[in-house]
């Protein structure tokens, strides 16, 4: 097959940054973002600046849906649910399905909604996007690394590796889709939820103290975790993640940090969450992931 039409779900920083990216090259017409019928209305009444540059983008409600031979998840985890009811007017016999989200969760959540034949897995890395208000900044786009859990190669990956070459979009097809996406949820549930605990920019956790022992030991909780759930990962790939943090803006803020600064929600039971439950039933305890999840829902609330 062929990928013709794509719906994206989500105007954060992502979606923002692929939708204006795809659709510059193909166009209006076949790139356009979907929504509920109350946040189409506000988006077409919202210019979105990307880069410098109004983008201009396409909406559709349920009501106005077309097929899509491919839908991007590009919510917030809070918003998948929410998400996956509003792209059924979308779907037909062949949609594909990528989520751009961080975690484990969101593929699984796509296959019980429409099945696991329709359904990549991925997760994205090198990305500097942010947003701020109705504008998204980047420098580097980074790339996908998108696979099949089964590891095979088959039609619906094919589809969407030839889009991406087609397009330019930069990508890789690893061995192991779900071993890089554990890989990089061990960086985020140690990085994202301790800058976030403590409200402050990655020059914390890039040099010595209690802040960077406390995300290090996070991270050896997931390694722990990975291990119940045949995912090899090892203290090598914690090593890997040190030495990209030393080269990032001490000045800069994850995404989670800017969560908590902001008073928003934060996407905690994607991290500690997801990993305090797996080990709840395999029968041990994570005091360092049950610390940061207990203070992180504590902030939360001090903003409701």
């Amino acid at each position: 097959m062929e990928i013709k039409k794509i719906g994206i779900v989500g105007q954060g920083a992502l979606g923002v940054m692929y939708g204006n990216y795809l659709k510059k090259r193909m166009g209006n017409e076949n790139v356009f973002f979907i929504a509920d019928e109350g946040r189409v209305s506000r988006y077409r009444k919202t210019e979105i600046i990307c880069n410098g540059e109004s983008c201009g983008f396409s909406y559709r409600s349920p009501k106005e849906a077309v097929t899509a031979d491919l839908i991007i998840f590009a919510v917030k985890f809070m918003g998948m649910e929410g998400a996956l009811e509003t792209v059924k007017p979308f779907v037909g016999e062949h949609t594909l399905f990528l989520s751009v989200l961080n975690g484990i969760s969101s593929e699984e959540m796509i296959e019980k909604a429409y099945g696991a034949d329709h359904v990549l897995y991925a997760c994205v890395q090198g990305m500097d996007a942010g947003k701020d208000g109705n504008e998204v900044t980047y420098k580097n786009m980074g790339y996908i690394t998108i696979g099949n859990k089964d590891r095979s190669h088959d039609e619906k990956l094919k589809a969407v590796t030839e889009l991406f070459d087609r397009t330019g979009l930069a990508y890789k097809v690893p061995d192991d889709i779900l071993r890089e996406q554990w890989n990089k949820l061990m960086l985020n549930t140690g990085v994202n939820q301790v800058t976030a605990v403590y409200g402050a920019p990655y020059s914390l956790i890039q040099k010595e103290g209690e802040a960077r022992t406390m995300m290090i030991e996070a991270m050896r909780e997931v390694l722990r975790v990975a291990d119940t759930q045949d995912i090899d990962l090892t203290e090598a790939d914690i090593d890997y993640w040190l030495e990209l943090l030393a080269t990032l803006n001490p000045e800069g803020h994850t995404s989670m940090c800017q969560d908590v600064l902001a008073g928003r929600p934060t996407e905690v039971d994607l991290f500690a969450g997801t990993m305090l439950k797996i080990a709840k039933k395999e029968g041990f305890s994570l005091p360092v992931n049950t610390f940061l999840y207990e203070k992180l829902k504590e902030l939360e609330g001090a903003s409701d």
